[in-house]
């Protein structure tokens, strides 16, 4: 009985590694041992009790047989890696085009991923993050772009709205740092209580702030450093906590410095908190600021926005100022941090997706050529006993391995192509300072890497399964293997290289759209000079200070000596070698920024213009701005002089602010007001003068409605001087702050730039996109073009015996190269049609993202359809010259 045993478990481990079931197996073998025993005189049930004790348990002699079958199934494996890779190192100029090749899919989409992951993915590092909802109101005053929230309806959302667990409020700003030398300008948040528990935040130094912080105004404010300012600022001092610092020469003590990892979403030097007055709590339009709602778990952001709802129905019912249209809005975090960006990150990431696309396409199609010439190998490995399945398993694994160095050398350039990135990306980029090299962006290319080459590896390993090994051998002793298995080939590999040039089509349409939008933004005419313009900011918090005291004579006093000092600044400014002109507005040119008045008054408007919501734009200049942006005034005069405060109020308004307004009226001695006066009348301002328009927002923005109100009559916070120099205004920014601090020693300067570097920074998120939509473009047509010049590079050599006889038989040299480039060609217009129609299709996605040009612009689609083809004529060219130049004698001397 022993020998019977073992001989039966030798049988049934044989038959594991044949990868028989074991289930059956084991069946069979407690059958036999059941036998054995009845045939000894046991009745059935004591035969079944004896077989499951000789078997042991048949779960562990199954257990045993996977273990036997896993540990040979590994083996079998290491061996198709070992040969895969003597394969591939047999054929280093193939194995080195196809890495390459894929190298740039998987490095294009790795380095995209990894910021894509970065930006809009990746969790912020606050706890919980996933449920802080940014809250900011809208409102029918400001029906353009969203406000803050007032520190009333702060309070009403913090008492009525349950679905949130914890709220603060910040409010981001510029401020002076009065420090010994000069002052300086740094990023601060004024905060409510409950903020920086809300984000996790932790000191390094000091301690954050406690309730007694957030009493009542009076005496010293505590501050908070951020960790970047104090190791910038102040060398990483530890003795700065309960130093005193001055901002806006008023006096804060530092009690603490935020820990290393605590970033916040906006730049901010220097965190203190919120010092409201009576009057600045009750006002519900003081729209200042920004609501961080932390949403309960179980609870949904749609629920709060729901109660939110109520709260701002209560508001309109309770403040009629507010108008109908004041409600909440609420993103998340990420939502709100991203904005529209998101659609073209996810747009970068599509086109980079289309570059691996067209890599897993072209290798598939050389694979299948190469292919081609091992159907012999493996015929004989059919012949020899070889399943498909273990033929099919021996192709991918070498494909795999293609895969994995392609990978390897794909995330070499992912590395250089986040770090170039980060490098070129505008400062405004979202979470830049996130955006690195980790090991999630490893772990991508490692699955995309396998990913790819099962994708690229399954059809040529399918082709190569499915082989007649009789056909096959036979086809080869007769020198000939073009057989209808070869000709299904070339249908698959010419079907690759269509799919390959309509993708890199769509490709190309995207780039030359966006590239073609953004040409003529910059050739866009603003309506302005432009050149030789250096700007630079005035800000004066003292005085804004002293506006919120509501002490209209402190106010008064305070006005006079600003007006006073930028008189004496342009003065001086005037004087100075290689200045031009100089002349003063409230924010900058083509910076992106701009001002409306709330409550703004129109005399006399006509029907259309009363009910519109169109919100104009506001400027205050000085006398002279016109004419050095060399706009002339079109009807009525320029500002004056004589233009001053305590005089009668005037006003200049561009066209479009005219015919919006007043229509074909003459506009000059019309009224608007954009305050009021002591008894609550409004204030009307003469309209004096008519600009034409200008787009000076940004470029890409068509002329608004635009007011100008004159610089000396009304008082602001912020100051823009504009210089026009003679010659480079580089070589003058170092004298400005000279001359601006001789008239004033305590005036901060903000950033010096130019009008140029403005449209710069305006254009340079676009720009970035261009560029990096042309290289995945350049790439994919590249790849795809390879493709076109190995399918035909491979029927050249497949129909060499064809073209023998063909010119044996009397074809001339001319007619063979027709053939070969009308096949080619062929290739490239099917890949163009169906391009085009993808093209039409995912053009309408880059809408938004294009500036004066239709997303199936005519033009551009001709001009791309005729590059396609010049260039797909390009890469049939050397393999048709090839086919031309076949000697027939040779050819059929060698078949």
């Amino acid at each position: 009985m022993n020998s019977r045993i073992q001989f039966a478990l030798r049988n049934l481990f044989h038959r594991a590694r044949i990868e028989r079931d074991l289930d059956a197996e084991v069946l069979s073998y407690r059958s036999m041992l059941e036998d054995d025993h009845m045939a000894s005189g046991m009745n059935r049930s004591e035969a079944h009790r004896s077989a499951n004790l000789d078997l042991g348990g048949a779960e562990q002699v199954k257990e045993s047989v996977r273990e036997i079958r896993a540990g040979a199934w590994l083996e079998s494996l290491w061996r198709d890696v070992r040969f895969g890779a003597r394969t591939l190192r047999k054929t280093p100029a193939f194995t080195a085009i196809a890495a390459l090749t894929l190298a740039l899919g998987i490095g294009a989409n790795t380095a995209i991923f990894s910021i894509v992951d970065s930006v809009l993915l990746k969790p912020f590092p606050y706890a919980g993050s996933d449920r802080i909802a940014v809250v900011r109101v809208k409102t029918a005053m400001f029906p353009s772009f969203n406000l803050g929230l007032s520190w009333i309806a702060f309070e009403r959302v913090r008492n009525q709205a349950n679905a949130f667990e914890q709220m603060a409020i910040f409010d981001t700003s510029k401020s002076t740092l009065n420090e010994p030398g000069h002052p300086e300008r740094v990023n601060t948040a004024t905060i409510s209580e409950g903020f920086f528990e809300e984000l996790g935040a932790r000191p390094q130094l000091g301690r954050l702030f406690l309730p007694r912080d957030f009493a009542e105004p009076g005496g010293t404010l505590p501050t908070v450093l951020s960790d970047t300012f104090w190791r910038t600022h102040y060398g990483a001092d530890p003795s700065i906590v309960n130093r005193t610092i001055q901002l806006e020469h008023k006096p804060y003590v530092v009690v603490g410095v935020a820990a290393r990892d605590f970033h916040f979403y906006e730049k901010v030097d220097i965190w203190y908190p919120i010092s409201l007055d009576a009057k600045e709590k009750e006002n519900p339009t003081y729209f200042s600021y920004v609501l961080l709602g932390k949403v309960r778990r179980g609870d949904s952001l749609q629920h709060a926005q729901l109660q939110m709802e109520t709260i701002a129905s209560s508001m309109r019912n309770d403040f009629p100022v507010l108008r109908d249209g004041y409600t909440f809005i609420a993103n998340t975090l990420a939502e709100s941090r991203v904005g529209g960006d998101r659609k073209a990150y996810w747009l970068l990431l599509g086109a980079a997706t289309c570059v691996l696309l067209i890599a897993c396409a072209n290798l598939a199609s050389l694979l299948l050529a190469r292919g081609w010439v091992r159907q012999r190998e493996m015929a004989l490995r059919a012949a020899l006993g070889a399943s498909h399945g273990r033929i099919m398993r021996q192709s991918l694994v070498e494909s795999c391995l293609l895969g994995l160095i392609g990978g390897s050398l794909g995330i070499i350039l992912a590395v250089a192509g986040v770090r170039i990135f980060r490098a070129v990306a505008p400062p405004g980029t979202p979470r830049l300072d996130e955006i690195s090299v980790n090991a999630t962006m490893f772990w991508f290319a490692l699955a995309l890497s396998l990913l790819s080459g099962i994708l690229f590896g399954l059809a040529p390993a399918r082709r190569a399964a499915k082989l007649d090994p009789n056909q096959t051998l036979n086809a080869a002793a007769s020198g000939d293997l073009v057989g209808n298995s070869s000709v299904r080939q070339s249908r698959l590999s010419n079907a690759l290289v269509v799919v390959e040039v309509a993708l890199a089509f769509i490709l190309m349409i995207g780039s030359a759209l966006t590239t073609t939008s953004l040409s003529r933004i910059l050739h866009t005419n603003s309506g302005m000079r432009t050149d030789h313009l250096l700007m630079f900011d005035l800000p004066n918090g003292q005085f804004l200070h002293v506006a919120t005291t509501g002490n209209k004579e402190e106010l008064d006093r305070a006005g006079q000596v600003q007006l006073e000092n930028l008189r004496q600044m342009v003065a001086a400014l005037k004087s100075t070698p290689g200045v031009e002109e100089v002349a003063a507005s409230d924010h900058s040119l083509l910076g992106g920024s701009m001002m409306m008045y709330g409550g703004m008054q129109v005399d006399g408007a006509i029907q259309s213009a009363q009910t519109s919501k169109v919100s104009p734009h506001a400027r205050s200049v000085t006398p002279g701005y016109f004419r050095m942006l060399g706009v002339s005034v079109l009807r009525g005069r320029d500002f004056g002089d004589s233009d001053v405060r305590h005089k009668q109020p005037v006003a200049i308004v561009n066209v479009a602010f005219a015919k919006h307004y007043w229509g074909a009226e003459d506009v000059l001695g019309k009224h608007i007001s954009f305050s009021t006066k002591d008894n609550g009348k409004p204030d009307w301002a003469d309209i004096v003068g008519v600009v034409p328009d200008t787009r000076d927002v940004n470029l890409s923005s068509a002329p608004d409605p635009e007011y100008y109100v004159c610089s000396y009559q009304v008082f602001t916070t912020e100051r823009e001087l504009l210089v026009r120099t003679s010659g480079d205004p580089a070589s003058i920014a170092a004298t400005v702050p000279k001359q601006i601090w001789s008239v004033d020693p305590e005036q901060p300067i903000g950033k010096i730039t130019t009008v140029s570097e403005n449209i710069r920074t305006d254009t340079a998120d676009k720009r970035l996109r261009v560029i990096l939509f042309g290289v995945f473009a350049a790439i994919g047509v590249i790849v795809a073009l390879l493709g076109v010049y190995g399918v035909l590079a491979y029927s050249v050599a497949r129909r060499t015996r064809e073209i023998g006889i063909r010119m044996s038989l009397g074809a001339q040299p001319g007619n063979v190269l027709g053939l070969i480039l009308r096949y080619g060609l062929l290739l490239a217009a099917g890949g163009v049609v169906i391009g085009v129609g993808g093209a039409l299709a995912v053009s309408r996605l880059l809408a938004s993202e294009l500036y004066e040009i239709k997303p199936t612009d005519p033009s551009t689609y001709i001009v791309s359809v005729a590059l396609m083809i010049f260039v797909a004529l390009l890469a049939c060219w050397i393999p048709a010259r090839r086919a031309m130049r076949t000697d027939p004698m040779v050819t059929l001397r060698h078949q």
